[in-house]
């Protein structure tokens, strides 16, 4: 777990000096964002233009559900959280690494489906992308459940009305 994880575990662990490991990442923070971001969390596919919005939010959501739900990418998501909160450096590097590519591509699929007034004129991109993403957020890191295709269709249809 996080909390047990030290600089000096992950360098006897890596067979590495510990100054190696601060060469790279300046604490265990970083170390574990770059490994959630690269290695835990799903890539973002960009929006083709082709494929129905819906279906692309769709298959993007419930690939980010089942990743986030997998017991080491939730640990290192709520631990990440956490130490952010105390931490603006760290928030800064997880909002510039892995908050802002995301919404930058489905905020450019949302732009680019606009134009077919699949949303409301009302309806602000953003409060979309936190109602979609925020639900998925919220079954995985606060009530502890999977995500299921059925419940992610509900919240994409819901946000489409």
């Amino acid at each position: 777990g996080y909390v047990d994880l030290t600089v000096e575990r992950i360098a006897k662990e890596a067979g590495a000096g510990k100054q190696t490991i601060y060469r790279w990442w300046t604490g265990k923070a970083d170390l574990v964002l770059e490994v959630w971001q690269h290695r835990l969390l799903p890539a973002l596919e960009p929006y083709d233009g082709v494929t129905a919005i819906k279906t692309y939010l769709e298959q993007s959501l419930v690939r980010f559900g089942e990743q986030l739900a997998r017991t080491e990418c939730r640990q290192a998501a709520i631990c990440l959280l956490a130490e952010a909160h105390r931490n603006p450096d760290l928030y800064r590097l997880m909002d510039e690494s892995v908050y802002q590519p995301r919404i930058a591509l489905i905020k450019d699929a949302l732009h680019r489906a606009e134009p077919l007034e699949l949303l409301a004129p009302a309806t602000s991109v953003d409060t979309v992308i936190d109602t979609l993403y925020g639900a998925i957020w919220y079954k995985v890191l606060i009530r502890f459940e999977d995500v299921p295709r059925q419940y992610v269709a509900e919240i994409i249809e819901q946000a489409f009305k």
